[in-house]
């Protein structure tokens, strides 16, 4: 019997045809595109990270620059300016952050002379928050907060978009292990017990 020309295969040493190479070498590229399109994706977002990362640095360098507070700081005089009267539980709710670490902030603020505290009228125990004159100069000279502006972006995106986001971050956190680390405010490190002369002019 003769054998059409062109059309024979090797066969592999169980007897199965094996895939023409010239077949073999086509698909090649089409499984080696995934990968380096994901490896693109990650470095985007890597890189988009570091972006917010030092902006927040920057503000929050700006900030200690001009007034001698921090980020949060600041953060928790806008938010006071707009809502004068919370209580410490408030105000925790809105900075994202548990009591016990909005009181340091409101400690140092009081410290400086830029809160003032008074007792609940309807809660003896409980305490409202207010600004003071200083509080309120020390904001006008403030940059804004970059906390402020990632709020605001966060909160404008689509309820879908912004749940999938941070599904896609709590996954990200849990698989390296970051889940482990408390999350501290993102703050630059500074002086920040004694007020600078200015500020105590200016009390």
């Amino acid at each position: 019997m003769t054998r059409k020309k062109g059309t024979a295969t090797r066969g592999a040493p169980d007897g199965r045809a094996t895939r023409p190479r010239s077949a073999r070498r086509a698909i090649g590229p089409k499984t080696r595109a995934s990968p380096s399109l994901k490896g693109r994706d990650a470095a985007e977002v890597v890189n988009s990270l570091r972006r917010l990362f030092k902006a927040i640095q920057e503000y929050s360098k700006a900030i200690f620059r001009s007034t001698g507070l921090s980020g949060p700081q600041v953060w928790a005089l806008t938010v006071l300016a707009a809502e004068p009267g919370l209580s410490l539980g408030e105000l925790a709710e809105r900075l994202f952050a548990h009591p016990s670490t909005v009181s340091g902030i409101v400690d140092r603020l009081e410290d400086r002379g830029a809160v003032l505290r008074a007792p609940d009228p309807e809660d003896r125990r409980g305490v409202r928050l207010s600004l003071t004159p200083l509080g309120r100069r020390l904001l006008r000279r403030s940059p804004p907060s970059v906390q402020v502006g990632l709020r605001e972006a966060l909160e404008g995106l689509p309820g879908l978009q912004l749940r999938q986001l941070r599904r896609s971050l709590d996954l990200v956190v849990r698989r390296t292990a970051a889940n482990r680390i408390e999350a501290p405010f993102f703050e630059v490190e500074g002086d920040r017990g004694e007020p600078r002369k200015w500020e105590r002019a200016n009390r």
